[in-house]
Order: structure tokens, then C-alpha cells, then sequence
């Protein structure tokens, strides 16, 4: 049986775990410099303290290509806005972290269709799919049922 020694040490051993969970680590902010300029900054959420040479790349939201990389040098690194949508990543080891980058205040080239409007469709479109082959199947034994007792 369990005693409650050994319910206690696990719980114990489970809150920890959660805790550790909660601590901040690494963060990654972005603002306009000018109109066609970001400014990133890396830095440790607990202490402030700036990150240097962390990898930084831009993505494409979407073709998912890569459209710049560099590195932080003492936590601040300067590029070009994108053209297009874009995420900008970080690399920190285990806890890499991702952020959706700043618009150009003109507005990106070109109309980007929405994926999520795109995905709710194919859902859709299968799961009608589905239902309707679940009750043409049905209909279909229970003809043959019919037929059988005939």
C-alpha cells in the first residue's frame, strides 16, 4: 500500500518540476527604427542582462525560407524589414524562441492569404467527406439487410 511518506515526496517532487517550469528565461523584443528598419534585443528575462552572438534568423510566414541571419552583437542586431510576413527566431539552446515580426509602416507587398481560413476549409471539406460516406455505407447494409429478409 502507499503510505504517505511516498505520496508526499512525489508531490513534492511533481510541484518542483512545475516550478522550474515557471522560471523565465531567454526573451526577444523588436521595434521600428525607421521605416524600413528593425531593432531586435535578446535578453534574459530575470536579470535584463543582454544577450551576444545568439543566432538570429528571419522566416517567411509564407514559404517558410529563410530571409536573413545574423547575430546579436551585445544584445542588439539591425536589418531590413521583409517584404513579406515573417517570424523572427532565436537560438538559445533548449528554449529557442520565436516572436512575429513588425509590418513596414507601407504595409507589406502583396496579399498573403490567411493559412488558418485555408485549414478550416480541408477540415471541413473531410469531415462532410467522412459523414457522408459513414451514411452511404449504412444505407447500403441496410438495403442489403432488407433484400436478405425479402
Amino acid at each position: 500500500m502507499f503510505n504517505i511518506k511516498k505520496i508526499l515526496l512525489l508531490l513534492f517532487f511533481i510541484s518542483t518540476s512545475l516550478i522550474g517550469h515557471k522560471i523565465p528565461g531567454m526573451t526577444l523584443t523588436s521595434k521600428l527604427i525607421d521605416e524600413n528598419k528593425i531593432e531586435i534585443k535578446g535578453f534574459n528575462k530575470r536579470s535584463q542582462k543582454l544577450l551576444d552572438g545568439n543566432k538570429i534568423k528571419l522566416f517567411s510566414q509564407v514559404n517558410n525560407r529563410v530571409l536573413f541571419e545574423g547575430y546579436l552583437n551585445k544584445g542588439f542586431l539591425e536589418t531590413r524589414i521583409p517584404k513579406e510576413p515573417y517570424m523572427i527566431f532565436m537560438y538559445v539552446g533548449e528554449q529557442d524562441v520565436v516572436i512575429e515580426g513588425l509590418a513596414p509602416k507601407s504595409g507589406y507587398e502583396g496579399i498573403y492569404a490567411s493559412k488558418t481560413n485555408r485549414a478550416f476549409k480541408y477540415t471541413l471539406v473531410l469531415s462532410l467527406l467522412f459523414v457522408f460516406t459513414t451514411i452511404f455505407l449504412i444505407s447500403k447494409n441496410l438495403l442489403k439487410q432488407r433484400k436478405a429478409k425479402l
